[in-house]
This record gives C-alpha cells, structure tokens and sequence, in this order.
C-alpha cells in the first residue's frame, strides 16, 4: 500500500500526450491510443497527469519522448509540466490497487498546500511502482 509522503524534486516534465475523452472511463482508451503509437515500450517513462478545470477532471496519459524527432514523428501534441517541488506518496503494487488512487491524491491534498493550476501527476515508475505526485504551492505565496 501507499508509503508516508516525502517531499522531492521533480524536474520539468516533457511529454507527448493523448487526453482522455472522459474521466475515468476514457483512461483505458487514452492509454492504449498512447501505447500504440509506440515501437516499444521497453525503457519508457509513463505519466498520467490531471487536474480540474471548473468541474471537469482533464486527464492525459504521457510518455518522455526519446527525441525531438520523435515527437514529429509519432505526430502526438507535446505538453510540459512544470517542476519543483512535489508532495510523493509510492503505491506497490499499484496494478492491483488503482482504486487507492484517488484517495491517496485527496490526503495529499489534506495534508500539503498545493501549488494553484499545477497537474497531479502519476509516475509509473515500474510495472509494480506508481509514484503520487502533487505540486506544493510556494511557501512565500502562502505569507
């Protein structure tokens, strides 16, 4: 199950991207679009990253592109999420317990200030990891 959250660093995050359709159901659909536009999977790194945006949850399923020139190629929009500093809560296991997610999200939320407009973010770290990624508001908006 999930660890207690830590506080780290993430870098900005590059991304070619599909946006589900709808949330939850359009998940599967977005992940599979995403992965067949692939040659491989081997060695990727996998994002889904969401926010509201007024009631609506937006959704997109993200990978690192190993290139520029693949991200011409492949023909997928490109997005960038922001780095800093990030509230990280591990998930094992996670393919058995994608349920936890959305409660694992809401105590980082209780827990930390997050930062206004930033995406949550889900790094699927390996095939049994899911980092939980919350931007942190900057303390000095906060004063």
């Amino acid at each position: 199950m999930p660890s207690k959250a830590t506080v780290v660093d993430v870098p900005d995050l590059k991304l070619m991207v599909v946006r589900a359709e709808e949330f939850p159901g359009g998940l599967k659909p977005a992940w599979d679009r995403l992965e067949s536009k692939l040659a491989s999977l081997k060695g990727r790194k996998f994002y889904g990253v969401s926010r509201y945006e007024g009631a609506q949850m937006v959704y997109f399923a993200g990978v690192v592109p190993l290139s520029d020139e693949e991200v011409k190629a492949v023909g997928l929009p490109a997005m960038t999420v922001k780095g800093g500093k990030y509230a990280r809560a591990k998930l094992m296991d996670w393919s058995k317990h994608t349920d936890e997610i959305p409660r694992i999200f809401d105590e980082l939320v209780r827990d930390f200030a997050m930062a206004p407009n930033g995406w949550m973010v889900e790094y699927y770290r390996s095939q049994s990891e899911l980092h939980l990624l919350m931007p942190l508001a900057d303390p000095k908006v906060l004063l």
